[in-house]
C-alpha cells in the first residue's frame, strides 16, 4: 500500500502520451478529434483533483511519517522529477516550497528570538528617568546609572514643554532604546529629538564575563510635520467645558476667543446653543501630537449671527479675515482679560458698594481671582505705573493721542513707565489694592479725557483689509476654509446623533 505523495511519484514516473499532455496544459487536439474533444474536461478535472489529493498526502505526510520514510520518500519524489516527464505539472515545485528547513521553524520563527517590547508615554511634573521607567514597567539598574549621569537626559526632563518619551525594552536585557521629543523654542516649527541607543560590547574576551551595556546619545532638532484636524460644538456652559468635552485644545479654545474677541465679549455674551466651528493644526513629532498649530479657519454663531475668521497672509504678515477679507482685528481688544466675568458694567448711575452712594461707574469690572493675568487692549506707550490713591496699583497706556486706558487694583505690575508694549501682551495681575472689596479689574477707556464704554469702542474700532491685489488668492483660500467648517460642523451633528 502507499502512500499519497509514493503512488504520485509512481504515476509522475510514467511516459505520458502527447494528447494527455495537450489536454492538462489546454492546447486544442487535432482537428476532427471528437473523442479528445469529449473527454477533455472531465479528464483535466480528474487531474486537477488528483494533484491537490497529491499536493495534500504530500504534506500530511511530512508532517507525521517518521525521519527515515521521509528521506525514503524524498528521494523516490527526487527520481520522479528528474525523469523525463512533458506534463510540466509536475512534483518539481514542492522541494522550492519547502526548502531545507523544518516547516513549523519558517511558520513560527526561531524559539529563540527576543520580543522587543515599546512603551510611551507624556512626562509629568516632577518625573525623573527612574518614575518614568517605573510608570511603563521597565526595570534596568544599568541604564538608570548611566541616565543619571547625562546631561543630554537632565536637560531633557528639565523641559517644562510638551515631552513625549517612547521606551524600547528586552525583558531579559533591559533598555534598548530611549527616545524623547519636546518642543525647540529656539527654532520655530521644530522639534528637538534625544535618542539613546544601547550598544552591546564584550570589554574582555573571557567567556565567563557577562557582556556590559553603553548607550549613546545623539540630540537633533526636526521640523514638525502638521496636519490638519476639524472640531465643532455647541455651548451649553461655557466655551472652555465645550472645548474640553470635545477634545479640543485649550490653546485652541483661547485662540478663537481672541479671534473674535472684538464682536464677541465671551465673559458676558455667551449664550446656551451658541455653536462654533474650527480647522486647526496640529503638529507631529515622529507621528506623535507634540503641540497645536495655528487656526486656519473658525466660524462662531452668537445670538444667531455667525461669524467667520479665515487666516490669510499678506506683505509678508498674517491675519484673520471675514469672508468679504475684512480684519476680525480691530485696534482694541473687548476684554483686557481672556476669561472672566463681568461683575459691575458701564453705567452713568451705580450704587457704590464701597462708599454706599450713588455714583456713574465709567469702567467696566472684571471679577477674577488674585494673580490672573490682565492684557493691554492695543498697541500703545505706558504713561503711569505705579500707586493712585482708590485705584491702588495701577497702570495707564496711551494708544494714540486722543486715547488712553486704564487698569486698577493690580497686585502685580509687569511694565514700566516710557514702555512700548502691543495688543494682548500681559502687563499685570489681578489684585484687590486700593478702594476694592475684592479681588477684580477696574477698566476704563477714555478719549480726551472724558470716559466711553469700553465695549463700544473696541466694536467701533478700525479694522484693516485684504489688499486688492491678494483678493484673488484670498478668495480661494476662503472657498475651501468655507468648505472644511461645513464639514466640521457635519462632524459634530453625526457625533451628537
Amino acid at each position: 500500500m502507499f502512500t499519497e505523495p509514493q503512488r504520485f511519484a509512481q504515476h509522475a514516473s510514467k511516459t505520458v502520451p502527447p494528447a494527455d499532455v495537450q489536454k492538462v496544459t489546454g492546447t486544442s487536439a487535432p482537428a476532427g478529434n471528437a473523442a479528445a474533444d469529449a473527454g477533455r474536461a472531465p479528464t483535466s478535472a480528474l487531474f486537477l483533483t488528483g494533484l491537490f489529493l497529491a499536493v495534500g498526502g504530500f504534506l500530511w505526510a511530512a508532517f507525521d511519517t517518521p525521519p527515515n520514510q521521509q528521506q525514503a520518500q524524498a528521494l523516490i519524489a527526487k527520481d520522479a522529477v528528474t525523469e523525463e516527464v512533458s506534463a510540466p505539472e509536475s512534483l518539481g515545485f514542492l522541494p522550492a516550497l519547502l526548502g531545507d528547513a523544518p516547516i513549523l521553524e519558517r511558520l513560527t520563527g526561531s524559539p529563540e528570538t527576543d520580543l522587543n517590547l515599546v512603551a510611551d508615554d507624556w512626562l509629568r511634573r516632577g518625573d525623573t528617568v527612574e518614575t518614568l521607567l517605573t510608570r511603563l514597567g521597565v526595570e534596568d539598574p544599568v541604564f538608570l546609572d548611566w541616565a543619571r549621569q547625562s546631561g543630554e537626559v537632565r536637560e531633557a526632563f528639565a523641559s517644562n514643554r510638551s515631552t513625549r518619551a517612547t521606551v524600547s525594552y528586552l525583558p531579559d536585557l533591559g533598555v534598548q532604546a530611549l527616545t524623547l521629543r519636546w518642543p525647540d523654542t529656539k527654532n520655530k516649527g521644530h522639534f528637538l529629538r534625544l535618542t539613546i541607543k544601547a550598544a552591546r560590547e564584550t570589554g574582555d574576551a573571557n567567556p565567563d564575563i557577562a557582556p556590559v551595556n553603553r548607550f549613546v546619545a545623539t540630540t537633533e532638532s526636526v521640523p514638525y510635520t502638521p496636519n490638519t484636524r476639524l472640531a465643532s460644538g455647541v455651548i451649553e456652559s461655557s466655551l472652555f467645558a465645550t472645548t474640553d468635552a470635545a477634545n479640543i485644545p485649550d490653546s485652541i479654545a483661547m485662540g478663537m476667543a481672541e479671534i473674535f474677541s472684538n464682536d464677541i465679549d465671551f465673559n458676558r455674551d455667551l449664550r446656551k446653543g451658541d455653536t462654533f466651528a474650527v480647522v486647526y493644526e496640529i503638529l507631529e513629532a515622529d507621528n506623535e501630537a507634540l503641540e497645536t498649530g495655528r487656526i486656519l479657519a473658525a466660524s462662531f454663531t452668537n445670538k444667531g449671527t455667525r461669524l467667520n475668521a479665515i487666516w490669510f497672509e499678506q506683505n509678508g504678515r498674517g491675519d484673520y479675515y471675514d469672508l468679504n477679507g475684512v480684519s476680525t482685528r480691530r485696534f482694541y481688544l473687548a476684554s483686557p482679560m481672556e476669561f472672566s466675568r463681568v461683575t459691575s458694567s458701564f453705567s452713568k448711575r451705580r450704587f457704590h458698594p464701597v462708599l454706599k452712594v450713588n455714583r456713574p461707574h465709567l469702567g467696566v469690572d472684571y471679577g477674577a481671582p488674585k494673580g490672573t493675568p490682565v492684557r493691554t487692549v492695543g498697541d500703545g506707550r505706558v504713561v503711569f505705573a505705579g500707586r493712585r490713591g482708590g485705584y491702588g496699583n495701577v497702570i495707564e497706556i496711551r494708544h494714540d493721542s486722543q486715547s488712553t486706558t486704564v487698569y486698577a487694583h493690580l497686585s502685580r505690575i509687569f511694565v514700566k513707565r516710557g514702555q512700548r508694549v502691543e495688543r494682548g501682551e500681559r502687563i499685570g495681575a489681578v489684585g484687590s489694592t486700593g478702594v476694592s472689596t475684592g479681588p477684580h479689574l477696574h477698566f476704563e477707556h477714555r478719549v480726551n479725557g472724558v470716559h466711553k464704554d469700553p465695549a463700544q469702542m473696541a466694536k467701533r474700532s478700525r479694522a484693516t483689509e485684504v489688499d486688492r491685489q491678494h483678493m484673488a488668492a484670498f478668495k480661494a483660500i476662503a472657498d475651501t476654509a468655507t468648505t472644511q467648517l461645513a464639514a466640521a460642523r457635519q462632524v459634530h451633528l453625526a457625533s451628537a446623533e
